[in-house]
C-alpha cells in the first residue's frame, strides 16, 4: 500500500465463466509487436491521454444514485430494469480506453447502446440476489422476459459490486487479484482483448443503495488483422502510470498464441529484477500462494488463450521511475524453437501528492508554498483544508495559516486517495528568526518537507548528528515517495548511544558511520567538513535508489586556502561536493572545515540537494 494513497476497495469478483468456442478466433501472427508502442512512450503521452481519458469528476460520489439514472430501476415488484444517463456510461468507456492505451491496444471502444436494457438487467438479478452470479437465480416475482434478458447478460459480462463509479469498476477488473481470481485474471484479460470494439456497462443500487455493476466482456468486432502483437502485458513496458496498479496485484504477460506454443509450458519461468536495489523475484510451478508469491500459466479462453501471470511477494512500495525488468523463460515458438520474452516497467506517479510526509509548524500569517511531487497537475478542486478557520489552501497549493490550531491539509485525486500533512499555527512573534540569507531556501525547504516541525528551531545554533541524519533520510522518504522505517524496523540499531531508526538506515546505506565501533555520538554537532562527506554520500545513495547513475564529480586541482585545514578523510569528498554544487565555500576561497553546520545552513545544503535530485 502506498503510504500517502489508500488503494481502491477490493470487492467480491467473479470469473466470466461462459467460454464461446466460436468466439475462438485466433489473431493471425505479424511482425510487430504493441510493447513496442508502450516502449516508445513518455511520461507526457500518457499524462496526455489521461487528460483525454480521465474521469468526469474526482472522489467517488459523482455517481450517487440520485444523479446517474434517466430512468431509475425499481428494486421492489414489479421490477424495471431502468437506464443510466449517457455522460456515466462514457465515464465507464473512457476507464477502458485508457487501460487499453496504456497496454498498447487500440483505445476506441464504444458504448453499445444496444446492450443497454441487459446490462441494466444482469446488474437488477444480481442487486435483487444480493450476490454476483453469472448464473444467477430468478428473483421472486420477476418477469421471464426480463429475467431472460438479465440472466443472458451475467452469463457474458464482468461483474462488480460496492464501488460506486463505472471508472473504479474497471480499475478493480484490472486488478483482479484477488484469491478468486488470481489464476487467471480473466476480468482484465477480457478487457484486454485486441478484438473488443464494444462494451457497455449497467448499474443497479440495491437495497442499502449498494451498487452492483455489470460490462458486457466478450465483443469482437475488430478484425483480427487490425492489432499486431507478439504479448500484451499488464503492466506494459515503457512508463506505466502507479495510480493505476497496486503494489499487490498480480502481473500478467498474455502471449499471441499463433507465435507462441501454449501446449509446451512445463517449463516456462519468470525472474524479475528490481533495478534501483538489485532484488530478484523467480517464478516457476511451486509459487502457488494466492496471498503471496504466485505463478500459473493460463490457457483458457479469456481473451487471449495464453497468459502467464505471476505476483512477487514483499516487494513494498514502488517509488518514482521504480524500474523493474522482466523475463520470461521455457517458451517455445509454434515452429518448436526456444523463445523467450523481456521488457523493462517504469512506475511513475501522474497525479501529484503533497511532498511533506510529517508535521509543519507555521506562524498564523505566514504564507508557504506546499511542494507538489511530480506528477499532473489538474484543474478543478484538487487541494483540501481541514478547518479553513485554522489553515487556507489554494488551487496553486499556497497555503496561509489564519489562526492559531492543528488541522491537516490534502491534494485528493480521482479515486478519493490523498496525501495529507498536518499543521499547527502558532500564535504572536516568533522567538526566532532565519536570517535573511537564508530565508528563501528555508521557505522551499518547509514547503517540500524537509523541515518538520522538530527541527524548525534554533536556526543560528549548530545542529546535532542525530538531527541532520534524521532531516536527510526524511528527504530521501520524501523524494523516493515510500516510508523507508520499513526496511530497517526489525534491525536491531549497531550503536549503543542511540536508538533511532533513521540513523540505522543511514548507518546501512553507508551515508554516515559511527565515531567508533559501537558510539555514533547522537549529540555532538557536525562541522563542514563532515557534512560534505554525508551530504555527498546522500546525493550518491539517492540516485541509487532511483535506479540511475550519479557523477560522482572531480576531486580537482582549485584548491581553498585553508586545505590544509581539511582533514585527509575528508579532502576528496569535500572537493567532490564542491564539485557537483552540493556545497560552497565561505567566501574569500575559504572553505571552514571544521566550522560547526547551523540548523539553517542545513536547511539550505539539504533544500539545494533536494532540486539536484529532483531535478
Amino acid at each position: 500500500m502506498k503510504l500517502s494513497f489508500y488503494r481502491l476497495q477490493k470487492l467480491l469478483l467473479l470469473p466470466a465463466v461462459m467460454i464461446l468456442l466460436s468466439m475462438l478466433s485466433i489473431t493471425k501472427a505479424h511482425a510487430a509487436d504493441v510493447q513496442q508502442l508502450t516502449e516508445q512512450r513518455t511520461k507526457q503521452d500518457i499524462l496526455d491521454k489521461w487528460q483525454q481519458y480521465k474521469p468526469m469528476d474526482t472522489g467517488s460520489s459523482y455517481m450517487a444514485p440520485e444523479r446517474i439514472y434517466l430512468e431509475q430501476p425499481s428494486v421492489k415488484a414489479p421490477y424495471t430494469e431502468g437506464k443510466v444517463k449517457p455522460e456515466y456510461i462514457e465515464d465507464g468507456i473512457r476507464a477502458v480506453n485508457f487501460v487499453r492505451y496504456l497496454s498498447g491496444l487500440p483505445d476506441d471502444v464504444t458504448a453499445d447502446e444496444s446492450l443497454a436494457k441487459q446490462q441494466q438487467a444482469a446488474a437488477l438479478i444480481n442487486g435483487l440476489n444480493q450476490r454476483l452470479s453469472h448464473s444467477p437465480s430468478m428473483p421472486s416475482g420477476m418477469e421471464s422476459s426480463l429475467f431472460t434478458l438479465g440472466s443472458g447478460g451475467a452469463k457474458t459480462s464482468n461483474l462488480y459490486y460496492g464501488s460506486r463509479t463505472f471508472y473504479a469498476n474497471v480499475l478493480g477488473y484490472m486488478s483482479d487479484s484477488d484469491k478468486t481470481n488470481i489464476d487467471r485474471v480473466g476480468h482484465r484479460r477480457w478487457i484486454m482483448n485486441p478484438q473488443m470494439k464494444k462494451t457497455m456497462f449497467g448499474m443497479v443500487h440495491a437495497e442499502n443503495n449498494v451498487p452492483y455493476a455489470s460490462m458486457y466482456a466478450m465483443n469482437k468486432d475488430r478484425s483480427a488483422s487490425e492489432v499486431q502483437y507478439d504479448y500484451i502485458s499488464w503492466p506494459s513496458a515503457g512508463y506505466f502510470p502507479q495510480e493505476v496498479f497496486d503494489e499487490a496485484d498480480a502481473w500478467s504477460v498474455s502471449l499471441n498464441p499463433e507465435k507462441y506454443d501454449r501446449n509446451r509450458i512445463e517449463n516456462i519461468k519468470v525472474k524479475m529484477t528490481r533495478v534501483r536495489d538489485g532484488k530478484e523475484w523467480s517464478f516457476d510451478g511451486n509459487d502457488r500462494d494466492p496471498s503471496g508469491k504466485y505463478f500459473n500459466v493460463q490457457t483458457s479462453y479469456y481473451g487471449i488463450p495464453f497468459a502467464i501471470i505471476f505476483r512477487p511477494d514483499q516487494i513494498g512500495q514502488f517509488t518514482q521511475d521504480d524500474v523493474f525488468n522482466i523475463q520470461i523463460t521455457g517458451l517455445y515458438g509454434v515452429g518448436g524453437n526456444e523463445a523467450q520474452v523481456e521488457f523493462k516497467t517504469v512506475f511513475f506517479k501522474m497525479m501529484p501528492g503533497l511532498l511533506p510526509r510529517y508535521d509543519i509548524e507555521i506562524q498564523k500569517g505566514e504564507t508557504l508554498q506546499m511542494g507538489l511531487s511530480e506528477g499532473l497537475q489538474t484543474n478543478g478542486n484538487t487541494f483540501k483544508s481541514g478547518d479553513s478557520n485554522i489553515v487556507t489552501i489554494d488551487m496553486n497549493g499556497q497555503v496561509k495559516a489564519v489562526a492559531k490550531g492543528t488541522t491537516w491539509i490534502s491534494v485528493n485525486d480521482y479515486w478519493d486517495l490523498n496525501s495529507k500533512v498536518h499543521i499547527t499555527v502558532t500564535g504572536g512573534q516568533a522567538l526566532e528568526k532565519v536570517s535573511n540569507w537564508a530565508l528563501a531556501d528555508y521557505k522551499k525547504a518547509k514547503g517540500n518537507g524537509i523541515i518538520g516541525w522538530p527541527f524548525d528551531h534554533s536556526y543560528q545554533q549548530p545542529i546535532t548528528r542525530v538531527q541532520f541524519t534524521e532531516m536527510s533520510v526524511h528527504m530521501i522518504e520524501t523524494m523516493l515517495g515510500r516510508n523507508l522505517y520499513f526496511d530497517v524496523a526489525e534491525v536491531k540499531s549497531p550503536f549503543k548511544d542511540v536508538d533511532e531508526w533513521t540513523v540505522t538506515w543511514a548507518s546501512q546505506s553507508g551515508i554516515i558511520n559511527g565515531t567508533s565501533a559501537q558510539s555514533f555520538s547522537p549529540n555532538s554537532t557536525i562541522t563542514r567538513e563532515q557534512a560534505a562527506a554525508l551530504i555527498l554520500n546522500l546525493y550518491l545513495k539517492t540516485h541509487e535508489l532511483k535506479g540511475e547513475q550519479a557523477s560522482v564529480g572531480s576531486v580537482g586541482n582549485s584548491l581553498f586556502m585553508d586545505d590544509s585545514k581539511i582533514s585527509s578523510w575528508a579532502k576528496s569528498q569535500v572537493y567532490q561536493a564542491i564539485d557537483l554544487s552540493l556545497m560552497k565555500g565561505t567566501g574569500k576561497n575559504q572553505f571552514n572545515p571544521k566550522g560547526e553546520l547551523t540548523y539553517e545552513q542545513t536547511y539550505v545544503l539539504l533544500q539545494n540537494c533536494f532540486e539536484k535530485l529532483m531535478k
